[in-house]
């Protein structure tokens, strides 16, 4: 998926060169720079934009390179635009040869950016009897869950527009992380366009990114502004904003002040915001990656994404106290209920400190980053299970970051959600991630989540084998044990093998006979005598003995995942009818409205099972409900 910003420290050294070798020509050159690289160095540096360009011209001069072909679509997958352009290159080359199985991956993820999700999982599951590396597969069965979990939100599409803030406020280039205080007065949010400070050219083909503002004038964005206090050569981001605008976190990686992907805190003052004050305490540490966060209406509060280390994997999302000095506190997890082994960012708090709204690429995600909410149980003082905000405000791209307007109602003291802010490439922007405004025109959908693994459970098998391999010689037959097979002595011939079953608390033991002066002894199949042939052999005797201290398995039976399953869910009001299938590992995932439902479940070789499903709104409304089922044969 694409990430909308940069904070890959191992490339800080080379951003350094990149930068400081463009510094003095760039401002006459702009995207020039590209004519003197080449497209292979292009491409490592990540620059796609740049690669795309020159594969397709060299694709021209050789219209049936089938590696300028598969370099094409992987530039039109990795860049802001649309993924559908990589697929008939990738249906090209899988067309002609079909030798390098990451084709058949890379038509997979085409397919599941663009919503074909049945499409995509036959490719993937295509994809996974092909690959033999381990992260490979597992990254191609999490791509699998994600088609199934958009093949469920997508029922259910959110009743919202899009609103584009135009040219005053977008541009050609990216502009993403936008962020507003709950009146809407202004908007600030990062960009990467022409005409930032230091007009400087990253690695990557984009100009360094800056934050900007925008403040509304009778009712309407005015012209976005760089907020040059803010700004450096180097990259400044949006990060996050407090509810009532008061403050604006700031995501710094100014490689020439040493400052390495740290969050910064800018007051609001007046028209514009006041110069970087750093974040002290426990929050940013120097070998670490601080992307986000958000504060709360008193200032008290501190919400943040990190990857420090002793998280659930990756950026996890963090909480910390203000202290009376003005420094943050330690840092605490929010926990499994919030953070997963995927990557957790971008906090957004509401105006009561209730509603965690964050993105992240675990849960029940379509694909890439999707924003979630979170309710606070206050009693409880613990975070409920996060619901996907739905689609089409998430897609199968990365979806990082949500910015809501509010309006709090003192009498009822709940807040009305009626705008958010959002940036996305969608067609008829401006050509890269556009900032947009979300009007939701109907209540939110309050939609559950069922999840679980469909199992069976089966007898273990203990056995034992032992394999046995016969030898002749001279009419004679022995019984040789495979750790003796070959049999040392070449002359007898070995003529068949076989599996024998070991009883249960019983091992096999080989005792060999030897001669020697015309005294017979018996050896261990460890040290008898094969070297020395002052000793001959007479005969091999194979046996079952007990084995001593043996005790029984108390566990008899095992549960496996059973994927050859149908699934059919009924409403019981309307009659309507859906089918699931889990996933090669017995996965499944059903998002579903309140309201009355059957769930037959069909495994094959299995007696089916029929369940009733209550699903529930109001206050006995849960986000998620996890549930497996196990199944026996009745023999």
């Amino acid at each position: 998926m694409v990430c909308l910003y940069k904070r890959f420290l191992f490339l800080a050294a080379t951003s350094i060169l990149v930068l400081v070798s463009l510094h003095s020509s760039v401002s006459a050159q702009e995207f020039g720079v590209e004519e003197g690289m080449s497209e292979k160095d292009l491409l490592r540096m990540g620059n796609f934009r740049g690669a795309l360009k020159k594969y397709l011209l060299l694709l021209d001069a050789d219209k049936d390179n089938l590696e300028y072909k598969h370099i094409i679509a992987q530039c039109y997958l990795k860049i802001n635009g649309d993924k559908s352009l990589a697929i008939p290159y990738l249906e090209s080359v899988w067309k002609e040869d079909q030798s390098n199985p990451e084709v058949l991956a890379d038509l997979a993820k085409a397919n599941h950016f663009i919503l074909e999700f049945d499409k995509a999982i036959k490719l993937f599951n295509e994809y996974m009897q092909l690959t033999t590396d381990p992260i490979a597969m597992a990254e191609a069965e999490r791509q699998v869950e994600m088609c199934h979990n958009g093949k469920e939100l997508i029922k259910y599409p959110l009743k919202i527009t899009f609103e584009n803030l135009g040219k005053k406020v977008n541009s050609p280039y990216p502009d993403f992380t936008p962020c507003v205080p709950n009146d809407e007065s202004y908007l600030v949010f990062s960009s990467r366009r022409k005409g930032n400070r230091g007009n400087l050219l990253d690695y990557d083909g984009y100009y360094t990114s800056d934050v900007y503002m925008s403040r509304v004038k009778k009712g309407e964005f005015g012209k976005a502004a760089n907020v040059g206090i803010v700004n450096s050569e180097s990259d400044e981001e949006v990060g996050g904003i407090s509810p009532e605008g008061g403050n604006v976190l700031i995501f710094v990686d100014d490689v020439f002040q040493n400052i390495f992907a740290n969050i910064y805190l800018a007051e609001k003052k007046g028209r514009s915001l006041r110069s970087l004050q750093s974040v002290s305490g426990f929050v940013n540490t120097p070998t670490t990656i601080e992307s986000s966060a958000s504060i709360t209406t008193d200032g008290q509060l501190l919400y943040f994404a990190s990857n420090v280390q002793g998280g659930f994997g990756g950026m996890d999302l963090y909480v910390s106290r203000k202290m009376p000095d003005g420094s943050w506190g330690e840092a605490f997890n929010l926990g499994p209920q919030i953070n997963t082994k995927y990557d957790e960012e971008y906090p957004s708090i509401s105006y009561d400190g209730a509603t965690l709204y964050f993105s992240t690429a675990g849960h029940t995600s379509m694909g890439g980053y999707d924003i979630f909410v979170s309710k606070r149980n206050v009693e409880k003082d613990q975070w409920a299970s996060p619901a996907n905000l739905g689609y089409p405000l998430n897609t199968a791209e990365d979806n990082m970051n949500i910015s809501f307007s509010a309006r709090w109602n003192r009498a009822s003291e709940t807040e009305s959600n009626k705008y958010a802010y959002v940036s996305a490439y969608r067609k008829g922007g401006f050509g890269d991630l556009d900032i947009y405004r979300v009007n939701f025109n109907d209540v939110e959908n309050q939609l559950t989540v069922i999840r679980g693994q469909i199992r069976k459970k089966v007898l273990i098998d203990y056995s034992v084998y032992k394999t046995i391999h016969y030898y002749t010689k001279g009419g004679k037959t022995i019984m040789v044990p495979d750790e003796l097979h070959p049999w040392y002595d070449g002359r007898w011939a070995h003529e068949s093998s076989k599996e024998v079953l070991v009883k249960p608390g019983y091992e096999y033991k080989t005792m060999l006979y030897f001669t020697k002066d015309g005294e017979q002894k018996a050896f261990s199949a460890k040290k008898f005598p094969k070297d020395n042939p002052e000793w001959t052999f007479v005969k091999i005797r194979n046996a079952e003995v007990k084995q001593k201290g043996y005790v029984a398995p108390k566990v008899l039976y095992e549960e496996l995942p059973l994927p050859d399953t149908k699934m059919y869910i009924t409403d019981i009001n309307y009659g309507d009818r859906y089918t699931y299938v889990p996933s090669q590992k017995g996965n499944y995932v059903i998002i579903l409205p309140s309201g009355k439902y059957e769930l037959l479940i069909e495994p094959e070789g299995y007696q089916s099972k029929a369940i009733p499903l209550n699903i529930y709104d109001k206050g006995s409304y849960e986000a998620e409900i996890i549930k497996d089922y196990v199944f026996e044969r009745e023999d």
